[in-house]
């Protein structure tokens, strides 16, 4: 950490992954609800726009799948990656409009009628171990288990998220940036089945937010061992705070500490689960919050600079949901904070 950044208060923020398919409406719903802290939203299931630079892809258009081929006859990629990345060459893993038609949509918006308050602007890829545990070699593993390929996907990762960060201040400036890299896959690294040591994780973490300026931070939406994070060198640890903050208050010590040295901590306190959002409303919502903060607190944590130091949130990405829903549970985190603000002090 090392760097000073701003206080979030409660505000409002939410996961990229959207299930709008019209881009103005998702462009409205998200700066209408979060106009201090907007997000690029992500409205595809293709991961090529995160890929672009990374060699020794393998496209099956029938399985409608990507691999990693390490095989000898792709050395020539591997070297020209290599020699990109010590160039220090960003543009060469630059998000192609082609791609990414929404992320150059939101950029566009926030040019041309910027919010007022606009304080914070979020991008969201995929942090190096969820991608190298997503994307498989080509006889099925992980490529996160190849050495050469995590090594590619750590340091592509990095390359990506380090354009995108200048991009954004580039095109918005005076904006604080906010660089999340979820790790949801983490539970398979922490399971008793699991592999990869403690200070692999830790390093290739740091390794993926290397570069970078901005705010940094990840959404894990499984129960881990949050010391991995909180050892780590992210700024914000982003949590579903709906189903684990009883879990995650276990490691109220490493809490502890990741706070008072700049930390910040994202609740994922509006379930984005059908069955759980017909059952719940704001005001339960925001109780359900104010017992997991004081619970925090009770284990030694220092209220204020917990409150100060905390951001709201939905617990997940809303993209399994119908828009409607989706609008909803953006409206219902708004909201949330908008209260939590208000009952701490921190309105302006």
């Amino acid at each position: 950490m090392g760097k000073i950044f701003e206080k979030p208060n409660f505000t409002a923020a939410m996961m990229g992954a959207v299930p709008y398919r019209d881009v103005e409406r998702a462009l409205h719903v998200i700066l209408e609800n979060f106009p201090e802290a907007p997000s690029i939203p992500i409205m595809t299931r293709s991961i090529r726009w995160l890929l672009e630079g990374i060699p020794c892809l393998v496209f099956d258009r029938e399985r409608r799948q990507v691999f990693l081929d390490p095989s000898p006859e792709r050395e020539d990629e591997l070297l020209e990656f290599y020699e990109r990345y010590d160039q220090g060459d960003l543009d060469y893993f630059s998000v192609s409009r082609k791609t990414a038609p929404f992320f150059y949509a939101m950029i566009d918006r926030l040019k041309e009628d910027r919010p007022h308050g606009l304080r914070w602007v979020f991008f969201h890829t995929a942090g190096p171990i969820l991608l190298g545990d997503v994307i498989k070699q080509t006889d099925g593993s992980p490529s996160i288990h190849h050495e050469t390929l995590r090594d590619v996907l750590i340091k592509g990762t990095s390359m990506k998220a380090r354009w995108l960060e200048r991009k954004i201040k580039k095109e918005v400036p005076g904006v604080e940036v906010v660089a999340d890299m979820p790790e949801t896959t983490l539970v398979n690294f922490t399971s008793a089945s699991g592999t990869g040591t403690r200070q692999e994780i830790i390093d290739a973490i740091n390794e993926g937010f290397m570069g970078l300026t901005c705010l940094t931070w990840i959404h894990c939406c499984a129960n881990i061992d949050w010391s991995l994070l909180t050892d780590s060198n992210v700024d914000v640890i982003n949590f579903d705070a709906y189903q684990h903050s009883d879990r995650v208050a276990l490691y109220s010590d490493e809490f502890k500490t990741f706070l008072e040295r700049g930390g910040m901590i994202g609740w994922g306190i509006v379930p984005v689960i059908e069955e759980a959002m017909l059952k719940e409303s704001v005001k339960s919502l925001v109780e359900k919050l104010e017992k997991a903060i004081d619970l925090f607190v009770r284990k030694g944590i220092d209220g204020e600079l917990l409150a100060s130091s905390s951001w709201i949130l939905p617990s997940c990405e809303t993209v399994l949901l119908t828009p409607d829903q989706s609008d909803a549970v953006f409206r219902m985190t708004s909201e949330v904070s908008q209260i939590m603000k208000r009952e701490y002090g921190f309105e302006a």
